[in-house]
């Protein structure tokens, strides 16, 4: 599967720490296609890559709503579910 990303999703995604291998090395591989940035996954990988972002969702405890980092995780988790299906 291809997902294509926005500038957000892809500065939270290379502010990761802790991330497998394989799930690095699709970062790493995030391409630039026009305004946008194309991150190609297996459906077993965009099911890891999703796993592992829901482990670093986060709210700001004062508003309860999601970090700016945790809003791009679930907007990549969003674009792979529809990926998927």
């Amino acid at each position: 599967m291809q997902v294509t990303l926005t500038q957000s999703v892809v500065d939270a995604l290379k502010a990761l720490h802790d991330v497998p291998d394989e799930l690095r090395a699709r970062i790493d591989g995030i391409t630039p296609e026009g305004s946008a940035w194309a991150m190609k996954l297996s459906d077993d990988e965009g099911t890891a890559m999703a796993e592992l972002l829901q482990w670093h969702m986060r709210t700001d405890p004062a508003t309860g709503k999601p970090t700016p980092q945790s809003a791009a995780f679930g907007e990549l988790i969003t674009l792979i579910d529809e990926a998927m299906f």
